[in-house]
């Protein structure tokens, strides 16, 4: 007589394939070099001011050729603004090329704009904070003074702050990009897990 045995199911769930490992794992990896580069960054802020000018100048000549294309073939075409356009493009491709023939006229600048915006949003922050006392609205009033304080002493220090104050930003804004990445890679992780669950 022939006896059959039947194996008892596992209790254990299974593995999700390897494959998926790649859908969290790659951007994981990538966000972690990210935030390593920022890091690096962040311990080289003259360099990365530098960089982020020369960067920030040939953009603003990139963009002013391209526009001056465009109003030229708006004229050719027969529509459209054609002297703002030219004007306008003339205008960011004359600033591009200075910034990146001035470097360090063009980082002061930059530090001095970002130290106004930085004044000018706390202001607005805290004030509109004060007024309306929408729910927690004492975030947004922390936010406000931080940003004045900022933005008053960026502008006292300047020309000086010019030096640390772009390459800070960008490294900070590099690496919290990198931790981003991983945590939104890590979340990604744990939904496969539980859709495989």
């Amino acid at each position: 007589m022939e006896t059959r045995y039947e194996r008892a199911p596992d209790p254990r769930p299974e593995r999700p394939p390897r494959s998926t490992s790649t859908l969290w794992g790659a951007p994981f990896l990538l966000g972690m070099l990210t935030a390593v580069a920022g890091f690096v960054l962040l311990g080289a802020t003259f360099f990365t001011s530098v960089v982020t000018i020369y960067f920030v100048g040939l953009m603003l000549v990139i963009g002013g050729i391209a526009e001056i294309v465009a109003a030229v073939r708006m004229r050719s075409e027969g529509g459209g603004p054609f002297w703002s356009f030219m004007l306008g493009g003339v205008l960011t491709t004359v600033v591009g090329v200075l910034t990146v023939m001035f470097p360090g006229a063009g980082l002061a600048s930059l530090t001095l704009l970002l130290a106004g915006y930085f004044f000018a949003s706390g202001l607005f922050h805290a004030i509109t904070s004060v007024m309306d006392r929408y729910a927690q609205w004492g975030w947004d009033l922390a936010y406000g003074l931080i940003s004045i304080f900022l933005g008053i002493s960026v502008m006292a220090r300047w020309p000086t702050s010019s030096v640390w104050l772009v390459g800070t930003l960008v490294g900070v804004a590099v690496l919290f990009r990198g931790i981003s990445m991983m945590s939104g890679s890590l979340a990604l992780r744990r939904g496969i897990r539980r859709v495989a669950a």
